[in-house]
């Protein structure tokens, strides 16, 4: 079922309905399969958020004015990112997809493709050239979501994230836009 979902960019005024959806996700997340392997209190954080306010890189997609998605989108690859075999040159303008966050009561309604689509007009809009994101590895849905999207699987990848988080490889999608 889709919804009418209007994306745009996030105001400080939002920051405390987008934790509220961070908790939600991880409260859901914690009771069903944890495909991200996200964690209340680990990721991702108000901290995530108040960056992204802060760097005017975090995005929400709203239903009749409540938060119901959020995504932060940058210019700048990890240095993982350096050796994947990228469809176009590792160096070219690129936005680089972090914490796509859907609330768990609008799973399945078209939330993160907006935010994906989202991506790609503001991308074409700035002159970039591809889209980018990785996800852990056992992250079915969000491989489904980004295959169902155009992105093309470019192989695997250690963030460095293990000790941290205690995961190790992540998939690697672009998508060409430009």
């Amino acid at each position: 079922m889709d919804i009418d979902i209007v994306v745009r960019a996030a105001k400080q005024e939002d920051l405390d309905e987008v934790e509220s959806l961070y908790n939600a996700l991880n409260d859901y997340l914690a009771v069903h399969e944890n495909y991200p392997r996200w964690k209340k209190g680990i990721y991702p954080l108000r901290e995530h958020a108040e960056e992204g306010i802060r760097t005017k890189s975090l995005y929400v997609a709203t239903y009749e004015g409540k938060i119901i998605g959020t995504v932060i989108y940058l210019s700048e690859q990890g240095q993982a990112y350096q050796d994947v075999d990228w469809q176009i040159d590792f160096d070219v303008p690129v936005i680089v997809i972090h914490i796509l966050a859907v609330h768990p009561d609008y799973f399945g309604c078209g939330v993160g493709k907006a935010l994906l689509d989202y991506a790609m007009y503001f991308g074409k809009k700035q002159g970039k050239k591809a889209i980018r994101l990785d996800t852990y590895e056992e992250n079915l849905p969000a491989v489904r979501l980004y295959e169902k999207c155009g992105f093309q699987e470019r192989g695997k990848v250690d963030l460095g994230l293990e000790p941290v988080y205690g995961l190790k490889w992540y998939r690697v999608f672009e998508k060409v836009i430009g």
